[in-house]
């Protein structure tokens, strides 16, 4: 269950403006079918969330984060994220283990991957990034851009970005 009780007030107004409201809910069968015809297995959470937002376009908050640039909506798409993207998820799984299911796109058309236990990452361009240890708190970092973004992987050769801060 998504707790919508704690999230910001400058998020939850964000999502007012996507179209979201409380007691929102879609159909997921079109994304579950085709995705998991591809190879991916949906788990609760992931249904719960795009039954909530799917479908949704939601504007970022804070157009500038602390490390990065926030400026591309957050695309409640599964399709666009996960479908011919099998290679990518597997990847996530291999890296970080668990069991992800795309839920959408964010930045520069990364796909956004939700682990069955609640971590929240995104990835491409031979990066993955982490959002948030939960869905809430990635929803957080992905609208209103309130903390630094942390790159988890780079492909060989790739350097990490952002750059890690220095210490």
């Amino acid at each position: 269950m998504i707790r919508f009780d704690s999230l910001s007030k400058d998020l939850l107004r964000a999502l007012a403006a996507s179209g979201w409201s409380v007691g929102r809910r879609v159909d997921v069968g079109q994304w579950i079918k085709p995705l998991e015809d591809e190879g991916y297995r949906a788990h609760p959470l992931a249904e719960e969330i795009l039954a909530v937002l799917g479908g949704l376009s939601i504007e970022p908050v804070n157009r500038v984060g602390p490390n990065f640039s926030n400026d591309e909506p957050y695309d409640f798409d599964p399709l666009a994220a996960g479908a011919g993207h099998r290679d990518l998820a597997e990847e996530v799984e291999r890296v970080l283990g668990g069991d992800y299911f795309p839920i959408g796109e964010w930045l520069s058309y990364s796909s956004v991957f939700v682990e069955a236990e609640g971590r929240v990452v995104a990835a491409g361009m031979g990066w993955i990034w982490e959002l948030g240890s939960t869905f809430e708190y990635s929803l957080e970092l992905a609208v209103c851009a309130n903390r630094p973004l942390v790159c988890l992987y780079s492909d060989p050769g790739l350097d990490p970005w952002p750059r890690p801060e220095s210490r």
